[in-house]
């Protein structure tokens, strides 16, 4: 079960996070994204490594950081941040799976304006930052969002064990703990649902 005021506390975080993992921009780059990012982020065990991550990033230009992230998501069939790709690939199942991850961002105020997929995690990322869900009585329904995620972080992180130190990666592993942190613990079974 997702604790909804845990997650309601990432809610800003997201927003950075979401920019983190996205086709790199100018304004990551910028001195004043790391200060805002220290001001509006709650504090979490993670919150330090992601100011590590923020700063080996700001350490490149736009153009090699860029580069770096094309030959990592774009050109390479082994690594993807649409979640479902790793489970699915192009399968009807998938088409209906992102079907109803649309449904679940309109279903709280949110529409997809773009090309991006509904399983795009910098997309579910900004999802979670603007979409107004904390006091709908539909919230739990984002647990199937919370199962996308866990299941596409995993397969993505298990195909990168051998560049685990790469910055985004690193990124990815605080994205399945920020999210881990959110759930709770079943009455009946004390276990973990994702």
């Amino acid at each position: 079960m997702i604790n909804i005021e845990k997650l309601n506390t990432l809610k800003q975080g997201f927003t950075y996070l979401s920019r983190l993992l996205d086709y790199p921009e100018q304004d990551v780059l910028e001195s004043e994204f790391l200060e805002n990012f220290q001001r509006d982020y709650s504090e979490t065990p993670s919150k330090s490594e992601i100011i590590d991550v923020i700063a080996e990033m700001q350490t490149y230009s736009l153009e090699e950081l860029r580069t770096h992230y094309v030959s990592l998501f774009e050109l390479n069939n082994r690594y993807t941040l649409y979640m479902t790709y790793y489970k699915m690939t192009d399968s009807r199942e998938r088409g209906q799976l992102l079907a109803k991850l649309k449904m679940l961002y309109e279903m709280f105020g949110v529409r997809i304006n773009g090309t991006e997929l509904s399983d795009y995690l910098p997309l579910m990322l900004e999802f979670l930052a603007y979409s107004d869900w904390k006091d709908d009585d539909r919230q739990q329904d984002m647990q199937l969002m919370f199962s996308v995620i866990e299941d596409g972080t995993y397969s993505l992180l298990k195909n990168a064990e051998v560049q685990e130190d790469d910055m985004y990666f690193k990124l990815i592993r605080i994205v399945r703990a920020e999210f881990k942190s959110c759930l709770e613990q079943s009455a009946k079974e004390g276990e973990k649902l994702v």
